[in-house]
């Protein structure tokens, strides 16, 4: 979660000289939110090149694979029937691209469609900050043998071929999560009089990546904990990105830093969500 702390801190340090575009709910730095959207995205690119030139198995590494080695809990993508059914892959695409896009159902809500603009810049940061946490902290840097490598039927084509070592962890759930948590937050956030009902948005939100995550293990791509990384951290950039800019306009009441003194003497940090 480095991205999302440094992005803070710049955030904060940058954005108290910057101009301010003020909405109801969010503080929308266009000086700072736009280079950093763009520079994220530039991070992705290069990050995805570098995915690219990643190492391939050989035949000798996928002969000394054995499901046995596999911890228990991830054990069981095994036990599935295979080959997986023909349409897997093309449904769990769709249904990350349907969730990635599905943010735009937000400006059916009047207050949210006002603030359009500043929206559309929040959302496009905190999904480029969630693609660099997956790349970065996932693939780029780590190998993980995806589940369908070791199915003794599967065609060596496939085996020796490219992204079969980018299981951990779940993009596909990450950016799922990510729109969806996003949807949740952003409602709840405009709409305060929800209350405790808010929770039901969160609930729903578990929905889009539930949906995409199933057909990725149907399709033997990932194990069950890459997929649970994916949905937390997914789920974790989609409020986080949201909520940063809803506390550094409001740094002041929601923030406190107090000495106090007693057995101890020191500072006391309080921060309100």
């Amino acid at each position: 979660m480095i991205f999302l702390i440094l992005y803070s801190s710049i955030f904060k340090a940058i954005g108290q000289d910057s101009t301010k575009t003020f909405n109801e709910v969010y503080n929308i730095k266009y000086k700072v939110d736009i280079p950093i959207t763009v520079g994220m995205f530039a991070l992705n690119i290069y990050g995805f090149n570098r995915l690219s030139q990643k190492s391939t198995l050989d035949s000798l590494e996928v002969l000394a694979l054995d499901q046995n080695n596999v911890w228990a809990f991830d054990r069981h993508v095994f036990s599935q029937s295979h080959p997986a059914p023909p349409n897997t892959y093309t449904i769990s695409d769709y249904g990350l691209w349907i969730s990635y896009l599905s943010p735009a159902l937000l400006f059916i809500d009047k207050k949210i469609r006002k603030d359009w603009l500043d929206i559309t810049i929040l959302y496009l940061e905190t999904q480029s900050i969630n693609l660099n946490i997956y790349l970065w902290a996932g693939p780029v840097f780590t190998t993980r043998v995806r589940p369908l490598v070791y199915m003794e039927d599967e065609s060596w084509d496939y085996k020796l071929g490219p992204e079969t070592t980018d299981s951990f962890f779940s993009g596909h759930v990450a950016m799922a999560a990510g729109a969806s948590f996003f949807i949740a937050k952003v409602l709840s956030d405009y709409h305060p009089e929800l209350g405790a009902k808010k929770w039901w948005l969160y609930g729903g939100a578990l929905i889009p990546p539930a949906f995409v995550g199933y057909f990725r293990y149907r399709g033997f791509m990932h194990f069950p904990t890459d997929l649970l990384l994916g949905l937390v951290v997914g789920a974790a950039v989609g409020v986080s990105g949201p909520q940063i800019h809803k506390i550094s306009r409001k740094v002041n009441k929601n923030m406190s830093l107090v000495p106090f003194t007693g057995r101890t003497t020191g500072l006391l940090f309080t921060m309100k969500l």
